[in-house]
């Protein structure tokens, strides 16, 4: 017998392959930062830490893109901050994605504060002229925290007050502090406690 022609041969060589590629889709999410961090005594930061970018394109199946609402950076560890901080960081992977980016660059503002605590008296707002409202503590513990160097004594003009009107819209007859004539220069203040007990006489 003889052979087929080495044309024939070949084509009953021939296969065809067949790929199948799952459908991939696309969506922009947030790039949040993840951190541990303390600071030198008297030191803070001035703002949040910032991230560049704040976004990233992510690529996947659109099932697996559902669950990706953010991503997050690899954890940013510093201690005892006295100055600016800033670095790069990688971002954290999620499985079964791609993302468009695998770094990025943080910076946070620090500052220097300098903390002022004093006791002060509570002083009743908005009370009518026919009656006597009482605070309980009438005495409290007041921290500030202000801008370093300290222009002016923030205590000169702040006040610590409880008012008529929210101790009318409580039930148990309490008050929220507030604290007013705050300078420019104050950065955040705490009062110990929050709030005080208040009973109200007739004049």
């Amino acid at each position: 017998l003889s052979n087929p022609p080495q044309s024939q041969q070949k084509k009953e060589g021939i296969s065809t392959l067949f790929f199948r590629f799952p459908y991939e889709n696309f969506k922009k999410v947030p790039l949040l930062p993840i951190s541990s961090l303390s600071f030198r005594d008297q030191y803070m930061a001035d703002g949040e830490i910032a991230v560049t970018p704040d976004s990233v394109l992510v690529y996947g199946e659109p099932m697996r893109l559902e669950s990706v609402d953010a991503v997050y950076t690899k954890p940013i560890r510093s201690y005892d901050i006295f100055e600016d901080l800033q670095g790069v960081i990688d971002i954290d992977k999620v499985k079964g994605v791609r993302m468009s980016e695998d770094r990025a660059h943080y910076f946070m503002a620090v500052k220097r504060y300098v903390e002022v605590s004093a006791m002060m008296s509570v002083k009743p707002e908005n009370v009518p002229f026919d009656k006597v409202m009482t605070m309980y503590p009438s005495v409290v513990k007041v921290s500030l925290r202000c801008n370093f160097p300290m222009a002016d004594d923030p205590l000169n003009t702040l006040r610590i007050e409880a008012d008529y009107n929210d101790y009318q819209k409580s039930l148990g007859g309490k008050c929220t502090l507030k604290a007013e004539g705050l300078t420019r220069g104050v950065i955040s203040y705490e009062i110990d406690p929050v709030a005080v007990s208040c009973v109200v006489e007739e004049r």
